[in-house]
């Protein structure tokens, strides 16, 4: 029975008008069907133009940062450099360095410094800073004052 209700609903092509109306339907359907199965879906031209749109903006933003790296490892050199001298500075104070001898503590770390700087201390000493016992601008008076001092200080020092 099957076999005759098939046969009933066929129609033999018999021009070529007709089988390319059937095949234009079929392939209408199929790229209905596609498209619809492909929708929201980039081609692949406007794919490789986002593409090339993406690589240039990166590029654009690469060449606006390449300074960027340089600036930080200067930045953070000038800061390491600053950390260090104000550790070379409190390791003195607490050893008792005079702040004449900061420049000349050595060292990258805070046991490096601080071992330096009490080598340096064992080696100056106290560390105080002698006074002179003269004093070293001439006094502001007459010029018979200033020949007696001067006389004074002749006989004090023989």
């Amino acid at each position: 029975m099957s076999d005759t209700n098939n046969q009933e609903g066929f129609e033999p092509i018999t021009t070529q008008d007709a089988l390319n109306a059937i095949i234009k339907d079929r392939l209408r359907r199929e790229r209905e069907s596609t498209e619809k199965r492909f929708e929201g879906y980039i081609s692949p031209e406007d794919h490789q133009k986002a593409l090339a749109d993406a690589n240039k903006a990166f590029d654009d933003y690469k060449k606006a940062h390449e300074s960027d790296e340089q600036t930080i490892a200067d930045l953070t050199a000038k800061n390491k450099a600053y950390e260090t001298a104000s550790l070379k500075s409190r390791i003195a104070h607490e050893v008792g360095l005079d702040y004449a001898w900061i420049s000349r503590i050595n060292g990258e770390d805070e046991k490096s410094i601080r071992e330096d700087a009490e080598s340096i201390k064992k080696l100056v000493g106290t560390g105080s800073v002698l006074m002179p016992t003269k004093q070293p601008e001439p006094s502001t008076g007459d010029e018979k004052s200033a020949a007696l001092r001067s006389m004074l200080d002749s006989i004090k020092n023989n």
